[in-house]
Formats: C-alpha cells, sequence, structure tokens
C-alpha cells in the first residue's frame, strides 16, 4: 500500500493497458515477446488471486515501475486484497499511508480513484470489540468504509475479530459486485439499514449479537451458500425470509437434532449439505426423521462428520436406514460422505464401510437410484463400469486429515 509514496514516478504513469514492450539490440529490433509470455512469468512468481506476501508486494511494485505495460499488470496484483487494521501499533507508517489513500479515493484524486477499482477483496481485521475503546476507531472505520464503497469491482469482503457497524452495512450495500461475505469472531454492535445485499455466498463463524435483524441484509433471494457454526442462527436466517439456498455447511457439531430438522425443513431444495453428528444428536429418536427423500427434492450431496466418538454400529445402521426411509426415490442424490468412525473391525473406518456395503443393494440404491460414490474415513464404494467396488485406504491413520477441524 506504499506505492503512492515510496514510488513518486507511479502517480504519473497511465495505468490504462499498454502493448507489451519492444525489444533493441542496439538499433537492431527483436522480435516481440508474446503478452502470454509475459503473464505467465508474472503468475509464476504468485498465481493470480492469491493474496500477495510482503515480498511479493515489493517485487510487483518494482516491476509496475519499469514501464507502462509491466506497471499495466503488477499493478493490479498489488491492489487486488486489500485489508484495513484496527490495530496499528507495529505499522504505523502503513496504515497511515492507507488512511491517505482512503481520503484520495473519497474525493475522487487519481491515481488512488483508478487504483481502488483494482480491489477485490476486502479485509477489517483486529478492530477492537469492546465497546468501552470502540468510539476512538468508529472515526477510521467510517473512512475506510466510505472508501471502500468507491471500490466497484470488490467480490469479496471479509471481517475478522471486528466490530461490524452501520457503516460497514452502508458500504457493503454499495457493491454490487459483491459475491461473498466473511464473518469470523465478529460482534454485531448496530443493526443494519433496511438495505439487501448481493451476495451469494455467506460465511458466519463465532460471531456475536446475531439477531434477526442483523441477518436481514443477507437473508436475500441472491444467497446461495451459507456456511455458520451456529444451527441456531441458520434458523433464525431461514425463518426470517423465504431463501433458496442450495449449498449449507455446519462446521460444529449438532447436539440437538430437533433445530437442525427444523432448518432443513424450510430448505427443501437444497442441493448440497454438511454437518457433523455429537456421539447424543447420534443417538437421538430424532434421526429417524432424517429422510432425505422426505426433507429434499434436489439434493446432490450430503456429508455427515464426527470426531471426539466412535459411532455405535446400531447407531451407524439406524442413520443409514434413517437417511433411505419413506416411499418412491430421490433421484438427484450423487454422493454420500460419512466421515466418522464406528465400532467394529480392525479400524473403525473400516466398520463405517462394511455398514454402508451390508446396505448398498438392498437399502441404499433403491432409495437412491444415480449414487455414484459413498465415501467413508477408511475408503469409498464407487459405481465404475455398472458394478459396485470397494476401495479401503492402505494407511488409515491419514483419514484424520479428512475430519477437518471439528
Amino acid at each position: 500500500m506504499g506505492l503512492f509514496t515510496k514510488h513518486s514516478q507511479l502517480v504519473t504513469v497511465t495505468l490504462a493497458y499498454s502493448p507489451a514492450p519492444l525489444r533493441r539490440s542496439g538499433q537492431t529490433s527483436l522480435i516481440l515477446i508474446p503478452t502470454e509470455i509475459y503473464l505467465a512469468i508474472f503468475e509464476y512468481i504468485t498465481p493470480t488471486g492469491q493474496p500477495l506476501t510482503e515480498e511479493h508486494v515489493k517485487t510487483f511494485s518494482a516491476l509496475a515501475l519499469v514501464c507502462r505495460f509491466f506497471c499495466s499488470i503488477a499493478l493490479p496484483r498489488v491492489f487486488e486484497h486489500v485489508a484495513f487494521s484496527g490495530n496499528t501499533n507495529d505499522k504505523r507508517a502503513q496504515a497511515s499511508r492507507k488512511t491517505v489513500w482512503a481520503k484520495q479515493i473519497i474525493a475522487d484524486t487519481e491515481p488512488a480513484k483508478s487504483v481502488a477499482s483494482y480491489v477485490k477483496e476486502c479485509t477489517f481485521v483486529s478492530w477492537d470489540l469492546r465497546q468501552e475503546v470502540q468510539w476512538v476507531l468508529i472515526p477510521f472505520a467510517k473512512l475506510y468504509c466510505q472508501a471502500m464503497a468507491r471500490m466497484p469491482n470488490i467480490r469479496k469482503v471479509v471481517f475478522y475479530m471486528s466490530f461490524v457497524n452501520k457503516h460497514h452495512w452502508e458500504a457493503m450495500a454499495e457493491l454490487k459486485q459483491l459475491e461473498v461475505l466473511e464473518f469470523r469472531f465478529c460482534s454485531f454492535v448496530e443493526d443494519p439499514p433496511d438495505q439487501e445485499l448481493s451476495a451469494r455466498t455467506v460465511i458466519l463463524l463465532s460471531a456475536d449479537a446475531v439477531t434477526t435483524s442483523t441477518l436481514r441484509p443477507i437473508a436475500t433471494s441472491a444467497l446461495r451458500t451459507l456456511e455458520t457454526d451456529n444451527v441456531e442462527t441458520a434458523l433464525k436466517l431461514v425463518t426470517f425470509h423465504r431463501i433458496a439456498i442450495e449449498n449449507l455447511v455446519f462446521h460444529n457439531r449438532v447436539y440437538n437434532m430437533e433445530p437442525l430438522l427444523d432448518v432443513f425443513q424450510h430448505l427443501p431444495s437444497l442441493e448440497s449439505v454438511t454437518f457433523g453428528l455429537t456421539k447424543q444428536a447420534a443417538a437421538s429418536p430424532l434421526i429417524s426423521a432424517l429422510s432425505l427423500k422426505k426433507l429434499f427434492t434436489r439434493l446432490r450431496s450430503l456429508t455427515v462428520k464426527g470426531a471426539g466418538f466412535i459411532m455405535s454400529r446400531q447407531d451407524m445402521e439406524m442413520l443409514v436406514s434413517a437417511l433411505c426411509d419413506g416411499p418412491g426415490i430421490l433421484p438427484s442424490l450423487e454422493e454420500l460422505n460419512f466421515l466418522f468412525f464406528t465400532e467394529g473391525g480392525a479400524h473403525g473406518s473400516i466398520a463405517t464401510l462394511d455398514v454402508v456395503s451390508d446396505r448398498l443393494n438392498g437399502t441404499i440404491i433403491p432409495a437412491f437410484p444415480n449414487l455414484r460414490c459413498i465415501r467413508a474415513l477408511g475408503g469409498f464404494i464407487s459405481l465404475e463400469e455398472g458394478d459396485w467396488k470397494i476401495h479401503y485406504l492402505e494407511e488409515p491413520e491419514i483419514i484424520w486429515e479428512s475430519l477437518g477441524r471439528w
């Protein structure tokens, strides 16, 4: 972000696209290097779309000063990901430059205004959650929000360990290209204005003070993917407004089946579902209500996770029976994933596959005739050239990686 003050030449450079540079050896013109080759070289430094390390920022900043062509490639990479931090103790100079840049954007000053169009992801990080100190930070948050509202090509906004107030919501409402909205360890300190956001994916993890009003801007017809660690939050969202979520992921294990089933009943058009079970939930009588044919009409993939316990074989058999219960078929289902241990056998992961194998032809396939693959921690069963084949992992120890962070 120090590009404007550290490299004064950049302020006067033309930011528009320029052709590949001419090549000469003395007075002799050399063959032009195709633009694609230059792009491949830049891609080799670090792939497009990935946040740059400080070292890469220095590299691309230097390349931007070589010529207009290099500038047109390197500068968008430098400003593709922008982070506004509320903790400036260690990087006061950088924070000062960002403040100046934000003011220039708001004032429609070039080249700040043009550079703002390069930003695709904006992050607010480490904005103190304690109310007694937020009054000091709010003027800076408001400034950065006003600048963000003038970054027309932002696709993703992330809040990490940050408060979220009306200024943030108002700025996000101006982002017409916004696709992904992510909140991690956040506190919602003010109800948002009555404005809908265009985000298709919302990630809401470890958030405080989540109310129905808080969820209002994201409970829109545009929302397609929801990831959360709180079933109650999802229930508030789906009961507040009729939405058409296609992909639902619960990052924490479910202790109570009742609210989970309530969520599913509001979302019959789900296409992909991921959730985890506790030992208590796995043994609950409410498992019998988890009939995919009764709950869903378009489901393509179901993933059930578990960690910290070994499911009894009886509970595993009950789960499979429940999923397949009900009249008719669910032709849309193509994939089942059971990522937990089951009692029995040399490894609990293999026992899960054994239960699935025992129920495959008599229970599972009649219910889901277009199923193509069933995965477990110890391997998978797949349909290959018309026959179902079982594949066991050679090293069961690596299966812990499949559980993710639970």
